[in-house]
């Protein structure tokens, strides 16, 4: 009977014990099922991360590419197109400045130039010379659409090549097609690398078909193979499923089998082309400690199973804490603890889907040489101050990141300057008053730069515009070298980009003869005749476009290139005149622009002479225009500059009188041959100072004509200016009532006849 009841105590221990260690083993199953599934979920999102991050770097090449070839197309007009040998020397510099294998341009009717590396350029090209490919990029920019082709075997260069085009315009019109080919192995270095998931993976990229396009040289899958359609890639249940999101344009995540191991892989479409990347993911990189982890804890559960609660805790939180870190290792700076710009675009493209904001980014002048002066360690503890200093300021539902070294960017919600103005100043005095650093002798700059925007929701490239005019901003507070807060002005931006156009091109814009001679005729107001013209500049580039004396001259001044441009103006006027002398034409004189810095160079008075004697032209033609400006610090040295020039012949010209500091002590004192009136007088002569004006005026050329000089007034627009000038005295006329600037071939068509 004890026995019985002890064999049934038995029994019903083992049966608890059995349903125990099926609960527990159960239990563990299912955890360790979750376990699995999170650290899949982990992986799979860092996995796109990663793939998102390559295929931004991709689209960021061919838009470089792209941009290279508008640039192009821009400059070819119709001086280049017409002549195909001049049009195959720009492809071939553009192509070896590129590297670009080929590149080719049609016009509308299907004739074209191609330029091939290594080898003679193809003056004569038809459409048909090309591939299927080849044709369909170039029709597409001929029908005023830039594309990208598939990649195909050039028939020309024979290699294994894609191509790009982009339309050319003459104004709004399509005049033709630009284009230029390239290996696909440019995106080769994108695909590469040690720190591919984490160094545990690697990506190819494939068409729409499966084919690979690139293949990266740590692949596990030794064979030589020309699809994954082919050998181990794909079982026969995947195969289809995955040929379907290729055919989509779908990303999909699946696996495959080789040499007795399971690798994950995600196929991400590219956007373009078809072209996919698939990522492989090896898992000796990312998810390798996870994996352990996860055997581990899974080992633990069936031999100890008293421990199995209390390990399935542990490798609850080892997943817990390695998915935070892969987060924190994805989207955290690892020395400050601050997002990185990855997360910064992504908040900020949410946040202003629903309101407006500013992007301001924050940096330290002169920072590399912090880590001289004071050392690695106090650096970057100025480095987390920054960082806490920031978040402590901003507000909710704005953030901050650490882009790069000393860079910071922030995000306000606010969109009123002085706002924004007031809470950056806060956050720079905070960090000042704060830092060691700032204790010592040495005084810490910052430098702001602030894009401001009151737009939200419609724009979906609103973050991409901000983020691109914050840099432009914060270059230009670091130019003022003075630790400035700068908000970036469209306006100003545009000016700037002019400027640096007209800086970057003006020396070879003189050497190709883009400074084109205009004249303004003046009238004899006695004779009623066109005697005199004064000379002015104009920039027409090769392309066409023309850039006006306001948008170069005050460059020109500020960099000294006027001294080289006033010369070449007068060597202009004298091949003019010279012209007009060998084609019997009586000549008549002409006023030439000269600037202080050149006036004043020792040998201008020799330079002068030796264009006259080059172009034998007598120096009576030519009136040298001045600004008073010149006279305010020596009147002395300009007069004895003005009687050598005038003992050579010059007529010397005073400009703009009465525009700034005209004074008539500088008159009486100046021995100039003619006086010109600013416009302003004109101008003001029609307001209820009517009378006074017109007084000052007769003045001015009363005294002037007693002085020998004579007399001429600018901006003369109606009859009624004119009439007046006459009345009070002028001797000569100019303006648009006669006549606006004309190219020098024009004014010679209308007034040299």
């Amino acid at each position: 009977m004890i026995e019985e009841k002890l064999q049934k105590h038995i029994k019903r221990t083992m049966i608890l014990v059995i349903c125990i260690i099926f609960v527990l083993l159960t239990g563990g199953g299912i955890f360790s099922a979750y376990l699995q599934q999170a650290k899949d979920k982990a992986e799979r999102a860092q996995v796109i991360a990663e793939a998102e991050e390559y295929k931004s770097r991709i689209l960021k090449q061919l838009e470089a590419d792209f941009q290279t070839l508008y640039t192009l197309s821009v400059f070819l007009d119709e001086s280049y197109t017409a002549d195909r040998e001049l049009l195959a020397e720009r492809l071939d510099e553009a192509k070896d400045n590129n590297a670009f294998l080929t590149m080719v341009y049609y016009d509308k009717n299907g004739e074209g130039v191609i330029s091939t590396i290594g080898e003679e350029p193809i003056l004569d090209a038809e459409l048909s010379q090309l591939s299927s490919e080849g044709q369909t990029v170039i029709e597409r920019a001929l029908s005023g659409e830039s594309s990208v082709s598939r990649l195909f075997e050039s028939t020309i260069s024979k290699n294994y090549i894609f191509a790009y085009s982009v339309p050319v315009y003459d104004g709004d019109e399509v005049v033709g097609a630009l284009a230029a080919s390239d290996h696909i192995d440019i995106f080769s270095d994108i695909l590469t690398g040690n720190t591919v998931l984490g160094g545990g993976g690697y990506i190819h990229m494939l068409d729409s078909d499966g084919d690979f396009l690139i293949r990266s040289s740590k692949t596990i899958v030794q064979e030589d193979l020309s699809s994954i359609f082919e050998g181990p890639y794909l079982s026969e249940d995947s195969r289809e499923e995955v040929r379907a999101a290729l055919q989509d344009g779908e990303r999909i995540f699946s696996s495959f089998s080789y040499e007795g191991e399971s690798y994950p892989f995600l196929l991400e479409p590219v956007g373009i082309n078809g072209w996919y990347l698939f990522c492989v993911n090896t898992g000796e990189g990312l998810g390798a400690a996870s994996s352990t982890s996860l055997i581990v804890t899974q080992v633990t559960f069936i031999l100890v199973l008293i421990l199995m609660i209390f390990m399935m805790i542990y490798g609850y939180r080892v997943l817990r804490k390695y998915s935070d870190d892969l987060v924190r290792l994805a989207y955290h700076d690892s020395l400050t603890g601050a997002e990185n710009l990855t997360r910064f675009n992504q908040r900020l493209n949410k946040a202003l889907k629903t309101s407006g904001g500013s992007v301001a980014a924050i940096s330290i002048r002169q920072f590399p040489f912090l880590n001289e002066i004071f050392g690695k360690e106090k650096t970057n503890r100025l480095l987390c101050l920054i960082k806490d200093i920031l978040d402590k300021n901003l507000n909710k539902d704005e953030f901050s990141c650490r882009d790069t070294d000393d860079r910071f960017f922030i995000f306000f919600k606010d969109t009123d300057r002085e706002r924004v103005r007031k809470r950056l100043e806060k956050c720079i005095d905070e960090i000042d008053k704060s830092s060691e650093i700032s204790r010592t002798d040495y005084r810490l700059v910052f430098n702001c730069g602030v894009a401001v925007s009151e737009d939200s929701g419609n724009n979906e490239e609103l973050s991409d515009i901000l983020m691109n005019q914050v840099p432009f901003a914060l270059d230009k507070a670091k130019s003022l070298n003075t630790g400035t807060i700068w908000f970036f002005d469209t306006e100003l931006h545009k000016k700037e980009e002019v400027e640096n156009y007209v800086e970057s091109y003006m020396h070879q814009a003189l050497s190709d003869g883009e400074f084109k001679l205009f004249l303004q005729p003046q009238k004899n107001l006695k004779s009623g005749k066109i005697e005199s013209a004064e000379a002015l500049v104009r920039w027409k580039t090769d392309s066409g476009r023309m850039i006006y004396p306001d948008q170069f001259i005050p460059v020109f001044e500020n960099n000294g290139f006027c001294t080289e441009l006033d010369l070449y103006m007068v060597e202009q006027v004298c091949k003019k005149i010279r012209s007009w002398i060998d084609n019997g034409i009586e000549p008549i004189s002409v006023s030439v622009n000269q600037s202080k810095l050149l006036f004043f160079e020792a040998d201008y008075v020799k330079k002068l002479k030796s264009l006259l004697e080059k172009y034998d032209v007598p120096a009576n033609l030519i009136t040298l225009e001045i600004l008073e400006g010149l006279a305010l610090e020596n009147v002395d040295e300009l007069n004895e500059k003005i009687e050598q020039l005038q003992k050579e012949g010059f007529e010397i010209s005073l400009d703009d009188f009465g525009s700034g500091f005209s004074s008539l002590n500088t008159l009486g004192k100046l021995k100039i041959n003619e006086l010109k009136l600013d416009r302003d007088f004109l101008l003001n002569a029609s307001n209820k100072y009517k009378k006074r004006i017109r007084l000052i005026m007769e003045e001015i050329v009363h005294m002037a004509g007693c002085l020998g000089i004579s007399t001429v007034a600018e901006g003369v627009e109606t009859p009624e200016d004119e009439k007046l000038i006459q009345e009070i005295g002028l001797n000569i006329g100019q303006g648009y009532l006669y006549s606006r600037p004309l190219s020098a071939d024009d004014f010679d068509e209308k007034y040299m006849k």
